[in-house]
């Protein structure tokens, strides 16, 4: 048999979910055998300390990523802005050529997740150190995996216009589940950067009223000069949830031939669920501009500048050169590029001594959760609303955002080893919803201001590898946050160890944080609180190491929570009064041998208690495929991964207020979740096939993301992914 048709019977192997876990190892096996002497090319992108990071265009390791003055190096740059003051953070581009299939799932999004069994649904990471500080419109943080803002937002500085799609397809015509993202962007010189980009995902869902529409684009732009930069950010999305509220009988998992009679199985689509016709739906924008003037001189390049120059220019001119042998190699027309104007301050340098910085932000969220459910009373205890027929609670919010701030810069002179910026920001919040009225009715809109001024500063050192640091604290000293404070601190230090990079890096914090206002109010048919919580105190000390030799990451911290508040078993918010700690370890171990890779990443977490906030104890992700390269231009990954965590009272999502919730019924886990999949990268395509789930065909049926909220049951999931850079 010649490689060629050993390839094809082999992809054939990996398709044929019939052939379960036998087929796959098969599918190893044959392809070490043949291609054990070919090595896969590197993509270039160090991967971050998390799963997340793995897969494309994700948040990078903070240990290892350069900083801002690295920015526009490459044809192709993408940056983050930091909140408030609108610093530029290199981020890393979607360029990886492996795991793209990983990446588009919902497990992709971190080593553990708890969601509702469908693309795009309500989200929370299982590890608590992931887990964000809640918004005062704390509905949409079920969400914040789709949101995007200028924090985890792209912004780009392109030398050819760029062009990224992304579509993902699964399940038949009932069930099927489908994505289109993208991204346009192009430069208008040099200085201006403008863009577009969209996330639309809709899905039938694989079981009774599962289905969802998540529609959200964004427009954003940049001006970039020595003296003035500004970045625009205008986002807006339309969220529509269809809420079931899980199964009422689990066995149609566990134990689906109890159901069967006889038959050949039930479709999953006729599982009865808690209720039906019923919606959540929730629309938001959000509106960011941030710019500064910098005041500063410039001055002739010194002999190490000039070389430096020199060495990012040939840079540039070797990623040219190797992007247009990719294009010529593909057949299209060379594009010539346009000329660029004579530059006066060509061989001088801009010396930038002091910033003043302006940021404004506004944001607004709208929710409505409605049924046409006649009989979705019975599913509560408690009915504040004895007029309405059905549920049809509204909620709403917005906050505005002004923060002027001035800053002294890093290295203008020799002395100044570190940058400092003192900052003043201004809040203006407004939330709104139904009053309880005396005749049981809760309909007329009660309106509610808050407002708040926080001073604050921030002492950093970016530039160099020894050390780095950035410390940062705000206080709010007016307003209705008076005495909420945010004090961070991080320290790193890289350094080369055997001629491969090393790092190690402390970083902590300490906060005290006024409880989200729906934590405190809340009006619905369903639930009623009006709650005078304290202010939560949260203290974190931790650490990470790693070796880019024995491709490690180690990471550990501890965090101690006073006032912690949590949604009891009854789905209202309550307070524990004591100390709660939380402790977490982390672990990434990955191997490579020739066309072998091994990925590895383990959590360890325990809570003081469990009743409070349960955790499971240990979370993993492991991935095993090899990697061969046929034609020279075809790019083949193929291979099997595994997500796992050890079994625990996981929470309970309730619709009705879109909250995770604590319970002490049923336990989740032990559950080997395994996907098998064949990455393609030709040129600048990239496209996938993949069995989500095939452990159905071997492991006990217990496929739970929570209790009564099934993942999906084993299914084919295909993609591809175009970038145009020309």
């Amino acid at each position: 048999m010649n490689r060629r048709h050993c390839v094809y019977s082999i992809l054939y192997l990996c398709l044929d979910l019939r052939h379960g876990l036998y087929g796959l190892l098969l599918c190893l096996l044959c392809v070490t055998t043949v291609f054990a002497q070919e090595r896969s090319r590197s993509s270039g992108r160090r991967g971050g300390f998390s799963l997340t990071a793995r897969n494309a265009a994700q948040l990078p390791d903070s240990l290892l990523v350069p900083d801002s003055t690295d920015i526009g190096i490459r044809r192709i740059n993408g940056y983050h802005l930091t909140e408030k003051l609108g610093d530029r953070i290199l981020a890393p581009m979607d360029t990886n050529r492996l795991n793209t299939a990983n990446s588009t799932l919902m497990e992709g999004r971190g080593i553990a997740g708890a969601y509702t069994g469908n693309i795009g649904s309500p989200w929370q990471s299982r590890i608590f150190s992931e887990r964000k500080e809640e918004r005062d419109f704390i509905f949409a943080d079920v969400f914040d995996g789709d949101i995007i803002t200028p924090s985890n937002g792209y912004f780009y500085d392109v030398k050819v216009p760029y062009t990224h799609i992304l579509y993902t397809r699964a399940g038949g015509s009932t069930k099927r589940e489908e994505q289109l993202k993208g991204v346009l962007t192009s430069n208008f010189g040099k200085k201006i950067n403008a863009g577009v980009d969209f996330n639309y995902i809709y899905s039938r869902g694989q079981y009774t009223s599962n289905n969802n529409k998540l529609l959200s684009y964004r427009l954003f732009g940049n001006y970039l000069s020595d003296r003035y930069e500004a970045h625009i950010h205008l986002r807006n999305f339309n969220f529509i949830q269809n809420e079931n509220g899980g199964l009422t009988d689990d066995r149609y998992i566990t134990s689906p031939d109890d159901f069967e009679d006889g038959r050949r199985g039930v479709d999953s689509k006729s599982y009865p669920t808690r209720f039906t016709n019923t919606w959540n739906r929730i629309r938001g924008k959000n509106v960011f501009l941030t710019h500064r003037y910098n005041l500063g001189f410039y001055r002739e390049m010194t002999e190490s500048e000039a070389k430096r120059k020199q060495e990012k220019d040939a840079q540039r001119e070797a990623l040219k050169k190797q992007e247009e042998e990719e294009k010529n190699s593909t057949g299209r027309p060379e594009e010539q590029e346009e000329a660029e104007a004579e530059d006066i301050h060509a061989n001088e340098v801009f010396v930038p001594v002091a910033s003043v910085i302006h940021t404004v932000e506004y944001e607004d969220f709208r929710r409505r959760f409605i049924s046409k459910d006649m009989g979705i009373d019975t599913c509560y205890v408690n009915r504040y609303d004895t007029v309405g027929r059905v549920p049809n609670d509204v909620s709403s919010a917005w906050n505005l955002k002004n923060t002027v701030a001035l800053s002294l810069r890093e290295g203008f002179q020799d002395w100044a080893k570190f940058g400092l910026t003192a900052f003043v920001s201004f809040e203006k919040r407004n939330f709104k919803m139904p009053g309880d009225s005396a005749k049981g009715a809760i309909r007329n809109m009660q309106k509610y201001d808050e407002y708040a001024t926080f001073l604050g500063a921030e002492l950093s050192k970016r530039r160099g590898s020894l050390l780095t640091y950035q410390g940062r604290g705000e206080l709010c000293v007016l307003g209705d946050d008076i005495g909420e404070f945010r004090l961070t601190g991080l320290v790193k230090t890289r350094f080369r160890l055997f001629k491969k990079e090393a790092s190690i890096q402390a970083d902590g914090y300490i906060k005290n944080l006024r409880p989200a206002f729906f934590q405190r109010h809340y009006s619905s048919r369903y639930f009623f609180w009006d709650k005078d919580l304290k202010n939560t105190q949260r203290i974190y000390v931790g650490g990470t190491v790693g070796w880019e030799q024995t491709r490690t990451r180690l990471s550990a911290g501890v965090e101690s929570i006073q006032n912690h508040i949590f949604f009891n078993k009854q789905g209202l918010p309550e307070q524990f009064g004591s100390n709660l700690q939380v402790i977490t370890a982390r672990l990434r171990q990955d191997f490579r041998f020739k066309a072998f890779g091994w990925d590895n990443e383990l959590v360890y977490q325990t809570s003081s208690n469990k009743q409070v906030l349960a955790l499971p104890q240990l979370s993993l992700y492991s991935n095993m495929y090899v990697t061969v390269r046929l034609a020279k231009v075809l790019m083949v990954q193929m291979g099997a991964d595994v997500h796992y965590f050890t079994e625990y009272y996981a929470p309970y999502y309730e619709p009705a207020t879109q909250q995770f919730i604590n319970q002490d019924n049923i336990k989740i886990g032990n559950y080997p979740l395994v996907n098998a999949y064949v990455n393609f990268h030709l040129k600048q395509a990239r496209f996938f096939v993949t069995g989500y789930n095939i452990s159905k065909l071997f492991a006990s049926p217990n496929y739970f993301s929570m209790p009564h909220y099934p993942i999906n049951p084993m299914v084919v999931k295909l993609g591809v992914a175009v970038k145009f850079n020309n």
